[in-house]
């Protein structure tokens, strides 16, 4: 599925190339062969393989709505991908794997069988004496003139082509060709050809290679005319290599008569002046090309963030939390004691039995004031007497996403806090108690040492109230 994103994703990119060629006509034909060039390429490059090199690179964390919002795109930018697989009888993919391999090989095959035979024509040629950067050989067949090779080009030209064309003539023709070795275009040429023979079934691909022509041929009689070639001669020039020769059978071996002859001399003839390519549009190219590069990047980076942000917010949930701020007249002292060691594991059937109101936290009311105590000493309950055991569930702490332990005590002593309207806590080691209702049991009285106290008497840790 990840080969029809790619398709997908290129296939747009080209409908974009093409909106900027339409918005880029009246500049220079160098800067549409680029656009074309680079639709070309993206078909090379998939952005999975930007993806799992930004993974490789960097990982970055964003918020989980950052990642929700990612997680939505997803199915519109890989639809395939996130589509589950829908079973099938057939095996349609080796079908569709073997129909391509043949489809591939076999243009392959057929330019291959061009190039070789163009090569060797060109070894064989003789050598003109021409005073060129690149060496200028003469073949006995029809052929248009034309510059053949990547790694050592030479200029071909057909028998008497010098009797055809005038000097001027012929000046231009020998431009032309040294344009195409300047800005090597064989080199780009073979380059789409590999696109071509990989993803031959796409009509885009086509479409594609039939524009670099047109575009790399206009590019060229740009720069012929820029140089003070008459345009006149030069259009004739054109037209009659085109009435006596044949055209160059491979895209990699640039010649003279390529693309649309028609609209090629009209354009030469009217003379346009090409306009330079201002600020506003250079920085919208700029930044089309690096929101193509690096939003695949980018989003590759944030993939494993997830973890990253888990992880994140269990250490933060484990930190210690900062005091509540006291908003009420209360007196609160905060005290720890130690829950008392469960002896016997509680079974189901007792915990079933457990009335709901003694396992739940008891909501106290809002309006009065809250005084926190420590866990008593239930001293009247003997840890001996055989009793079973009741356990609470952990409950969720306050402020926190994290629950508090699990606390075990005997039905006696659940009981025991009931009457006296103590909460314990969810963290398991406090109790909550109205402060006015403790006050009223013993009015001006307490045993902060606990000497003298009865056994039912609740022993203070801390100051008295």
């Amino acid at each position: 599925m990840t080969v029809f994103d790619h398709l997908w994703q290129s296939t747009l990119f080209g409908g974009l190339v093409f909106l900027l060629t339409l918005m880029l006509r009246k500049n220079s034909a160098t800067i549409r062969y680029r656009l074309w060039l680079a639709a070309s390429l993206k078909f090379l490059t998939p952005f999975s393989l930007l993806a799992a090199l930004g993974e490789k690179t960097f990982v970055h964390t964003v918020p989980a709505e950052s990642m929700l919002v990612l997680a939505r795109l997803r199915p519109v930018v890989v639809p395939f991908s996130s589509a589950a697989p829908a079973p099938d009888h057939l095996p349609w993919l080796t079908i569709l794997t073997a129909i391509w391999a043949l489809g591939a090989v076999a243009i392959a095959v057929v330019w291959l069988v061009r190039w070789h035979r163009l090569s060797a024509i060109a070894r064989a040629g003789r050598t003109l004496p021409f005073d060129l950067p690149v060496p200028v050989r003469a073949t006995p067949l029809m052929l248009e003139p034309g510059l053949v090779g990547i790694r050592r080009p030479v200029i071909l030209l057909p028998e008497g082509i010098c009797d055809q064309l005038s000097r001027s003539e012929m000046d231009a023709i020998l431009r032309h060709e040294l344009c195409h070795h300047a800005r090597r275009d064989n080199l780009l040429a073979a380059l789409h050809m590999l696109v071509e023979a990989v993803f031959w079934f796409h009509p885009l691909v086509w479409l594609i290679g039939a524009r670099l022509i047109e575009e790399c041929e206009a590019a060229c009689d740009e720069s012929v005319l820029a140089g003070g070639q008459n345009p006149l001669e030069y259009a004739q020039a054109i037209l009659r290599v085109c009435r006596l020769y044949l055209r160059s059978p491979l895209p990699c071996a640039s010649g003279v008569a390529g693309a649309d002859l028609g609209r090629r001399v009209d354009a030469i003839m009217a003379g346009r002046d090409v306009e330079d390519l201002d600020s506003a549009r250079k920085f919208l190219l700029a930044g089309l090309l690096l929101a193509t590069l690096l939003a695949p990047f980018v989003g590759g980076g944030l993939k494993s963030a997830p973890s990253a942000l888990l992880m994140q917010r269990l250490a933060t949930a484990l930190m210690p939390a900062p005091a509540p701020e006291v908003t009420q007249p209360a007196a609160v002292a905060m005290l720890t004691v130690m829950p008392r060691p469960r002896q016997h594991p509680a079974p189901r059937d007792i915990l079933a039995e457990v009335e709901a109101r003694t396992l739940q936290e008891r909501a106290l009311p809002a309006a009065a004031s809250v005084i926190v105590i420590a866990m008593p000493s239930l001293s009247d309950v003997q840890a001996d007497t055989g009793e079973i055991n009741v356990c609470r569930a952990p409950q969720p702490l306050q402020n926190s996403r994290l629950l508090g332990p699990e606390v075990c005590m005997t039905q006696s002593e659940w009981d025991s806090l009931a009457k006296r309207n103590l909460v314990l806590m969810p963290d398991g080691r406090t109790l909550a108690a109205n402060y006015e209702t403790e006050r009223s049991k013993a009015p001006g009285t307490c045993n902060p040492t606990g000497n003298g106290a009865s056994a039912t008497q609740l022993r203070y840790v801390g100051d008295c109230f």
